[in-house]
């Protein structure tokens, strides 16, 4: 079993493109539950005989972009790339990030002063015309 430390940091420092991915995963599954609510609304709207004669339209909301702004612990790790008898091939640079909290400063001792800031942003943009047509 892991010591306390080696659990904090495990789940703390991660890769950044992971760390990425779970923010871009979870805007859509945000946007996903948008949309569920309007159609769910929507088929309330049409079953109810009291409002499905007044043209009534469920409410549809967008989340067109969001931007993020992380401080962050960077740090460059090698990852060693196996072939298929499992011997070491070479290496591979994997950008890890800590966020930066009360839990980390104090478990590493960590200068916030020598932080990362990354920017990013994820805008919606309509379906390719391939994607339409399938």
């Amino acid at each position: 079993m892991a010591n306390d430390g080696e659990e904090i940091r495990e789940v703390l420092i991660t890769p950044l493109s992971r760390l990425l991915g779970e923010v871009g995963r979870s805007v859509a599954e945000t946007q996903q539950a948008l949309d569920r609510n309007s159609i769910k609304a929507q088929i309330e709207i049409d079953e109810e005989k009291a409002l499905s004669g007044y043209d009534i339209q469920a409410a549809w909301y967008h989340i067109p972009e969001v931007d993020l702004e992380l401080k962050m612990s960077l740090t460059v790790k090698l990852e060693e790339e196996r072939d298929s008898q499992n011997r070491i091939r070479g290496y591979r640079q994997v950008l890890n990030a800590a966020p930066l909290n009360a839990s980390y400063n104090s478990l590493y001792s960590y200068d916030v002063q020598g932080s990362s800031c990354i920017r990013a942003k994820i805008v919606s943009i309509p379906a390719s015309p391939k994607v339409k047509e399938e």
